[in-house]
């Protein structure tokens, strides 16, 4: 029995979020000052070292990894437990991103949205909005009810 996906996760998962995590990707390995400057402001010192290309490296790979699994996998496959594990799995990244923002806005005294850049914004918004849709995928929230016979 096939479980029909609703159009809104499909659209936020085959169509919206891939090109996000390319987008995302692509400053963590081409743009690796601008990103160090977007998250630590001041109190970065202004010299990238190996250290933060390793981070920036893994975290723009973990980028690609969600890109492929949305864009490719989901498209592969409409086996809705390949699509839950892939969004789990995708969730564990938005959490985790989540997590490190607060802790370093919080270390900055930026946890008020007053004091953020518009970078700040865009990678707060869409991190915020694409975790909504996966724990409301995980959810089972807007799926129909199948009648069983």
């Amino acid at each position: 029995m096939t479980t029909q996906i609703p159009s809104i996760y499909k659209a936020v998962f085959l169509y919206w979020d891939p090109p996000c995590a390319l987008w995302g990707a692509f400053m963590s390995f081409f743009t690796r000052d601008w990103m160090l400057d977007q998250f630590f402001l001041e109190s970065h010192t202004g010299t990238r070292d190996a250290a933060h290309d390793m981070l920036l490296y893994q975290g723009g790979g973990a980028l690609v990894g969600c890109a492929i699994l949305n864009g490719v996998l989901l498209r592969y496959t409409q086996d809705i437990g390949v699509w839950k594990i892939a969004q789990a799995a995708i969730l564990a990244i938005d959490l985790s991103l989540l997590a490190g923002t607060y802790e370093v806005f919080g270390k900055q005294g930026r946890l008020s949205p007053t004091t953020w850049q518009v970078g700040d914004w865009v990678g707060v918004i869409i991190t915020i909005g694409v975790t909504v849709a996966r724990i409301s995928f995980l959810a089972d929230l807007g799926f129909k009810k199948q009648k069983t016979k």
